[in-house]
């Protein structure tokens, strides 16, 4: 659309809002680092390059960019904000240092939770923040049976949700109902194609034929790939590709790959979080983190920026609006000190200085939330008998499926292993480190709990519970002792949502996490410093996992291979069914 601003500030006939200058500018769209000035009209570009006469004018607030490069603003394609466990408001804050202005996230937790309408709250919120919010619509949230939701979207739901303003497409639309040839699915894929938005995909552990017959529906991105022939597969199938490092999910190495050895070009190719902490962002940051990572696996350092402007915003199709600094664009540009480093001393987003000095410029208003997104949690009255799985009295042993985790991916394995049984009640191994694990329904719909076992967790004692459990976010807990299970899963009812530790029948670290029993109401950083106590209570007594509660969110995600645990049971994800956890009795 024509700004007669911007060409009037282009021209040099009116002065500009901001001018950087003497800056050496990283030009995603030809890959190359030159001296250049910026011109800033509002919240947007008007001129880069050789700036005009008349466009600095009294009141035009100029910085000197004198030996800093100039790349713009970082966009996040794939993030799931509510794991960061901090309002929308509180993450911006956090992300916005580490230079970025922009993210894609489909909100499905808070959905998930509170239905469209608590969505809404958020995207609201979102735009009194300097992190533009885009929303890739969730394409798969039914009631099936497998798993207890507090909402769920219905197909004429989808229809107005993708025509939202902030809606670029559709989100993580799932493999195995593509493959099944679901009606639902194929509506989704039509309203995209009818809106010309764009459907990114959730395909992990796909190659050969099945890949093949996932792409030919039109899905244009995946963030699943864990190894270097699943990314490369993946990418000459025309997908793009988006590499994720977050938490508990180190995939980025192995997937950057594809650049270093195969020498395969990057341009569709970004790099993503999709589930990362506070305290992931406070000690190691955001998209800048990823980005010297990339550099240091030998890829180009400006290649490296690319892969968190210029082709994430091509990936969503925002390409017109942000991803590069180019004339007509939002006025996103990030001064770095360094480029190999992606030190980031200064964040200009949407024409304001907001981060200088590694600082906020100004407060952000606190966001205020109705009580459809608070007194979410209704848990039962739970014992330690309650979790525990119950057998025939007269078995001495039994043969059980285990849920293999593990510490670095989201992928989990199908470990069957023997375990003695005791009055009936299968118990734990913890000298070969596995654990109990179940999983409380806590909208107050039913009721019901699931229980199984757990291996690579490492805990000696204690037990560790959780509200957030993709994508259904009913309260799991892992531990040894039944009764120190139930006193963790109590906790959280009283919290209202949380995060809890217990030990010897005492609470050892929390969290609470009173917004849907997902997000805190606390600064960013007192987040993420009482979940390294947390974390560091649990290692003392064990632990193994680095990221424990994002390994434990992610154990009930029935979407990813090879077992996951739901409200209704342990779940096979190959045969996609709820399955009995014992094999047999001995």
């Amino acid at each position: 659309m024509m700004d007669n601003r911007l060409i009037a500030v282009a021209l040099g006939k009116e002065p500009a809002d901001l001018v950087i200058r003497n800056g050496q500018l990283v030009n995603v769209h030809t890959a190359e680092v030159y001296q250049a000035d910026v011109a800033v009209a509002g919240d947007r570009i008007a001129a880069v390059g050789e700036l005009p006469e008349g466009v600095v004018g009294p009141d035009t607030k100029v910085i000197d960019a004198a030996g800093k490069y100039l790349a713009p603003g970082f966009i996040d394609a794939h993030i799931h904000i509510e794991s960061s466990m901090l309002t929308y408001t509180e993450f911006a804050k956090m992300v916005v240092k580490h230079g970025t202005t922009a993210v894609a996230s489909d909100l499905m937790e808070i959905t998930i939770v509170s239905g469209v309408e608590g969505m809404k709250e958020v995207l609201d919120e979102s735009e009194h923040t300097p992190v533009k919010l885009y929303y890739p619509v969730p394409a798969f949230m039914e009631e099936n049976g497998l798993q207890t939701t507090g909402s769920t979207l219905h197909a004429e739901m989808m229809d107005e949700l993708i025509q939202l303003p902030q809606a670029v497409g559709l989100a993580e639309v799932l493999a195995p109902p593509i493959l099944a040839g679901s009606p639902a699915s194929a509506h989704m894929l039509e309203l995209a194609k009818k809106y010309h938005k764009t459907a990114e995909g959730h395909a992990p552990a796909m190659y050969d034929g099945p890949l093949n017959a996932y792409a030919s529906t039109g899905v244009n991105s995946d963030h699943e790939s864990t190894n270097q022939e699943e990314a490369l597969q993946k990418l000459r199938a025309g997908l793009r590709v988006l590499m994720r490092e977050g938490s508990a999910s180190a995939d980025l190495r192995p997937c950057l790959k594809i650049l270093t050895e195969n020498k395969v070009d990057a341009r569709h190719c970004s790099m993503v979080s999709d589930d990362i902490d506070a305290l992931h962002i406070k000690d190691c940051g955001h998209l800048d983190h990823k980005v010297r990572i990339a550099v240091a696996e030998g890829v180009d350092p400006v290649t490296a920026i690319q892969m968190v402007t210029l082709n994430p915003a091509e990936s969503f199709r925002i390409d017109g609006e942000c991803g590069s600094i180019a004339p007509g664009k939002y006025a996103d540009v990030v001064l770095l000190s360094s480029l190999e480093k992606c030190a980031v001393e200064q964040v200009v987003s949407k024409g304001e200085l907001i981060v200088d000095g590694g600082k906020l410029t100004r407060e952000l208003p606190e966001p205020k939330y109705s009580g459809r997104l608070r007194g979410t949690v209704h848990l039962p009255a739970v014992t330690g008998d309650d979790l525990v799985l119950k057998v025939d009295p007269s078995a001495k042993s039994a043969k059980v499926h285990v849920i293999g985790a593990s510490p670095v991916s989201l992928l989990t394995e199908d470990l069957i292993v023997d375990l003695p049984v005791s009055g009936g009640v299968v118990q734990p191994d913890v000298e070969n480190d596995i654990l109990r694990i179940a999983c409380v329904e806590r909208y107050g719909k039913n009721g019901s709990i699931g229980k199984a076992f757990i291996k690579n967790f490492g805990l000696k004692s204690g037990a560790i519970a959780i509200s957030v459990g993709h994508d259904h976010h009913n309260v799991s807990v892992v531990g040894i002792d039944p009764a120190d299970m139930a006193l963790a899963v109590s906790r959280i009812q009283e919290l209202q949502g949380g995060l809890v530790f217990v030990d010897g029948g005492k609470v050892v670290e929390e969290i609470a996490l009173p917004i849907c029993g997902l997000l805190a109401d606390e600064e960013g950083e007192v987040v993420a410093e009482k979940l390294r106590a947390l974390i560091a209570a649990m290692a003392q007594r064990g632990c193994t996992v680095p990221s424990p509660n994002v390994t434990l969110s992610f154990i009930t995600l029935i979407f990813i291979p090879a077992l996951a645990i739901s409200d209704q049971g342990l779940f096979d994800v190959a045969s996609f069914q709820i399955i009995d956890p014992v094999v047999e009795l001995n």
